[in-house]
């Protein structure tokens, strides 16, 4: 099996022993130019909030104002 990348994702996933499918991972002979690249590092950006409070007009929630301090992160979770 193919070496994924420390810290990205899930390092094993075997199969269960009644998949209809399976995934086999093999050398195609493309190279991973990004294997000899230096790690990406995180970068802070100072930002000035108009205001803490968040509205939101959504039906699924009780409430119409929310805090949330985080803006977004390298990850790139949806609910941030």
């Amino acid at each position: 099996m193919a070496e994924t990348a420390k810290g990205r994702g899930a390092r094993s996933n075997a199969t269960g022993r009644y998949e209809p499918e399976t995934v086999e991972a093999f050398d195609d002979g493309w190279t991973d130019q990004d294997a000899e690249a230096a790690p990406l590092r995180t970068t802070l950006t100072p930002e000035t909030a108009r205001t803490i409070i968040a509205k939101n007009t959504s039906p699924d929630i009780g409430f119409d104002r929310s805090i949330n301090p985080y803006k977004g992160c390298e990850h790139g979770c949806i609910y941030c």
